[in-house]
């Protein structure tokens, strides 16, 4: 059976519910955000973007993933978006928990603990996708149908995320009286006028820690967003969601949110010969054939869902099925994007590689170090950032093969012939590479050889230094 023909099933066998009460019960005039739809030329700007991220990036890079951008089901993206940006999720969060009451208030708390589960095998099934994806990048093998399956059980783990989240908002939204209703409306309609700011707030005093206010924060904005908002305002969905696996939300941490995916992307095709921009155009063009089904069976979750809202129980099950098929279709176009920039990647010249290098380091910032402690995992993820220069072979090759380079003599790769004087004349009177050695030179290549033509600053923890050597290692079996 085809990829399509799984998901047109997938939108049979699921029914349509009706409208949340509350959206029929009021309607709210909203800014048009039509021409924020996602297209071709939006989905080109995402994967020119996601080349320089996912290129030049680490693991911690591609992990790391904002505040509601996990069980993305309930209207808060678009909420922001009519808005014309203006909003922030922590004032929204203010208001909405000043109209409720402390048993409604409770019901929010308990729901830190109740998805605690769910959140952490979300994260988990992403984080095995991604670790996917720098297999790719370090030459590993890994077919399109086991990375589908991946899609499969990370789209089933976010949906049972979305499910207890859900259930749990449902079960507030139910208790609410006719005047709270009002009230939260009117939230709306003042954000998304532009009066947001003069909403008199009255803070609600919780003593938790700042890890469970950040959360609470989330969570009561999305109550608000869900239960004012209608059906095609819960299911617009911006370019950044599908294949959220490369590092760009990161990149916008590190800029202090200063960078803009259009600008981004434009500073790449512009650097890229037209043969790879048609490699990404093809990505591009993909990804948008496969968009609508996206589209429409993550509505068909969105429904699924939106029954807690009129307070039925929601079907786990149904839920799994209908999150599976999301996660595949996601999946699907993921696994396109990554061709794409491994084709780009492989035909980079050196000249492209380090106009890439000095694109990145444009932007500056801390992202936690999220690296595993076992040495050869840690080591496979760090090797993923050395695999722009040091995996294309012959004139293509940026800096030379990698392969047992423990006991290789330095600079002297015959079928790499890009070598700077310094480090040949270092390989000259040093012989072959050490492990001392490589330390020396991975902590920081220009301080123990001035002159070198490698651009990489160093890695300043000997954990990770050790850590890349022993993955080097264990690539000579």
């Amino acid at each position: 059976m085809s990829f399509r023909s799984r998901v047109l099933l997938a939108l049979i066998a699921v029914p349509l519910l009706s409208f949340s009460a509350f959206a029929q019960d009021r309607a709210v005039a909203l800014r048009d955000i039509t021409n924020q739809q996602v297209d071709e030329r939006r989905l080109r700007e995402a994967v020119a973007s996601r080349t320089l991220t996912w290129l030049t990036g680490s693991s911690s890079n591609n992990d790391y993933i904002s505040v509601g951008r996990t069980a993305n089901f309930f209207g808060f993206v678009a909420l922001r978006v009519s808005s014309g940006q203006s909003l922030t999720r922590s004032a929204v969060a203010q208001d909405t928990l000043a109209v409720l009451t402390d048993d409604q208030r409770g019901g929010l708390v308990a729901l830190l603990e109740d998805q605690k589960p769910a959140h952490e095998r979300t994260l988990n099934a992403r984080h095995q996708m991604n670790r996917a994806l720098e297999g790719m990048l370090v030459g590993e093998v890994i077919s399109e149908e086991a990375f589908l399956e991946l899609g499969r059980v990370y789209g089933a783990a976010e949906a049972e995320l979305g499910r207890v989240i859900g259930q749990r908002l449902g079960d507030v939204a139910q208790t609410l009286t006719p005047d709270q209703q009002m009230a939260l409306h009117d939230i709306r309609t003042a954000y998304i006028s532009g009066q947001g700011d003069q909403i008199a707030r009255q803070p609600a005093r919780l003593r938790l820690s700042q890890e469970d206010k950040q959360e609470l924060v989330n969570l009561a904005a999305r109550l608000l967003s869900w239960t004012t908002g209608s059906q095609e305002f819960n299911d617009f969905e911006v370019v950044g969601k599908p294949s959220q696996h490369f590092g760009f939300v990161s990149l916008r941490i590190e800029s202090n949110h200063g960078v803009q995916r259009g600008s981004v992307a434009n500073e790449v095709l512009a650097l890229l010969r037209p043969d790879q921009q048609q490699m990404l155009d093809a990505a591009a063009i993909q990804n948008a054939e496969v968009f609508e089904d996206f589209l429409a069976v993550r509505a068909q979750l969105m429904r699924t869902l939106e029954g807690a809202l009129s307070g039925a129980t929601i079907d786990a099950s149904q839920v799994a099925q209908i999150g599976a098929s999301v996660g595949e279709i996601e999946a699907s176009m993921t696994w396109a994007q990554a061709l794409a920039m491994l084709n780009v990647r492989n035909s980079l010249s050196d000249a492209q590689s380090a106009d890439l290098l000095a694109m990145r380091a444009k932007y500056t910032g801390t992202i936690l170090d999220t690296l595993p402690d076992d040495p050869i995992e840690r080591g496979r993820q760090l090797f993923a950032q050395c695999v722009l220069c040091h995996s294309a072979t012959g004139e293509l090759a940026v800096g030379p093969d990698l392969t047992r380079i423990v006991g290789k003599r330095i600079a002297a790769d015959p079928s790499f012939e890009g070598y700077s004087p310094a480090l040949s004349a270092f390989g000259h009177a040093q012989g072959a590479w050490n492990e001392a050695l490589l330390d020396s030179f991975l902590k920081s290549p220009k301080a123990l050889v001035p002159g070198t033509s490698m651009g990489f600053d160093g890695f300043d923890a000997e954990q990770d230094r050790a850590a890349l050597i022993a993955y080097l290692r264990s690539r000579e079996d």
